[in-house]
């Protein structure tokens, strides 16, 4: 081989590499479509493209309106359409009941005058998260009771007195006694008044 041949045949080389390169690293821009009828296609933007992809499914059936991510593309698109309708005005979310072991059912009693004899507020178990108490009286102290509802009464406050205009307010965000068979309450006199909240 002459060395004019030699060279010959390193340009050749060369420029069957160049066109390599350039072939495969052609890209399309604007106005080029492809189309898969099966199988997948992977996407790289790499660092060229300043828009996102643009993914039309016009065509696909029961995909039409969400991207399908089940086989059945039916239970389970990516779509709010397929989520259960709320009720408006019924519906908790995001709500956090206190940690209790009676449940998440919530007991109130509103604000009244306590009554003179033993009254049970609830006669399910419950388990108590506020409780508040006030004397109403600016010149006489009464007492106060709250017991559980069991036939003989285990004593949460015994005749607690309650000075002249006194408030007293029980809190367990986090749930208090577990009060057996519910609770009762009464007061030496109904300027005592009160409310509560438990669950159950």
């Amino acid at each position: 081989m002459t060395k004019n041949q030699v060279w010959c045949v390193l340009i050749m080389l060369a420029v069957g590499v160049g066109l390599g390169r350039l072939i495969a690293q052609q890209q399309y821009s604007g106005g080029q479509a492809v189309t898969v009828t099966s199988g997948s296609v992977t996407a790289n933007a790499g660092t060229g493209p300043s828009t996102a992809w643009k993914v039309d499914l016009s065509s696909t059936g029961a995909n039409s309106t969400a991207i399908k991510v089940d086989p059945s593309a039916v239970t389970s698109p990516v779509s709010l359409a397929s989520l259960p309708a709320l009720a408006a005005g019924t519906n908790k979310i995001g709500t956090a009941y206190p940690y209790t072991s009676c449940g998440t059912t919530a007991v109130t009693m509103a604000l009244q005058a306590l009554p003179t004899t033993a009254t049970s507020v609830t006669g399910s178990t419950s388990c108590l998260v506020n409780l508040y108490l006030h004397n109403t009286s600016n010149s006489v102290a009464y007492t106060v009771t709250v017991t559980d509802g069991q036939g003989s009464p285990v004593a949460f406050l015994n005749a607690v007195t309650l000075n002249p205009l006194e408030t007293r307010e029980y809190n367990f965000p986090n749930g208090g006694p577990k009060m057996t068979t519910g609770l009762k309450w009464n007061a030496s006199n109904v300027a005592i008044v009160g409310s509560v909240e438990m669950m159950q």
